[in-house]
This record gives structure tokens, sequence and C-alpha cells, in this order.
């Protein structure tokens, strides 16, 4: 009994966390969740994609470009942003009623080389909290 008991709750812990999605699997934000309008004139890209899993999942994330709002995810879906090359301040912040928000916008300084497409992943941990992490550089 001790054993199913210690089996199902591992099972449980393991599946709450969530799990990287890789660019190719993850779905695109519809446009209507995607609030900054893309321009040609940069020089470099930024793709953030956000985990699939259980925790959180009944929220969007609100990812924020420079203090901006610029786009709403569910899981596993992502966004691009043409971006100037240079410094900048990703955030994220759980959004929508009740349990989603409250939460205060965490953010991440990062920088980018002109012709670079960085990779960037909204993740949440066991404990509820998200952040946005760096997920690589993708090849062009």
């Amino acid at each position: 009994m001790r054993l199913i008991t210690a089996s199902i709750l591992l099972a449980l812990l393991t599946g709450c966390a969530t799990s990287a999605v890789t660019i190719d699997n993850a779905v695109p934000v519809p446009a209507e969740r995607v609030l900054i309008k893309a321009t040609d004139n940069t020089k470099a890209k930024i793709t953030i994609i956000r985990d699939s899993g259980f925790v959180g999942g009944g929220c969007y994330i609100d990812v924020y470009l420079n203090d901006t709002l610029a786009a709403k995810l569910d899981t596993a879906e992502k966004v691009t942003f043409n971006v100037m090359p240079g410094e900048l301040i990703l955030g994220s912040q759980p959004s929508g009623s009740a349990l989603c928000n409250g939460a205060s916008i965490r953010h991440f300084e990062t920088s980018i080389g002109q012709g670079q497409h960085k990779l960037y992943r909204v993740m949440t941990d066991q404990n509820g909290n998200q952040q946005i992490i760096s997920g690589g550089i993708a090849s062009n």
C-alpha cells in the first residue's frame, strides 16, 4: 500500500511541472493576442515559447517587451518579434481571473546582436512561479 501511495505521489509531482516545447511543435499565438505590431526594419528576432503542462495551464501568460505588453500566451504557444539589436527587458506575468491574476511581473534582462534569432522559454515551476529563461539561439 505504501508503494502504491508513493508511486501516485511521485506521478503527481512529476506530472505537475511544465515541459519545454520545441519551436517546431509550438503553435503560433493567434493574431488577436499579439499586441505589438510587426516591423520589418529591425535586424534581430526573438521567439518566446510557453511550456506545456498542467501547472498554470488555465491562465494566459502576459509577455512584456521593454515594459510594453506584447502578447498573451497559452500553453505550447510561441510568438516571434522583430527587435532592434541591443539590450532587452522581457517580462512575464499570469493573467486572467481568480487564481491567474495578482502576481507581479518577473523580468529577464538580455541582449541580442544584429542578425541573431534568440529563443526564450516561459516555464512554470512546481510552486506555480513562472519566469522567462533563455532557450538558446535559433539557426537562421
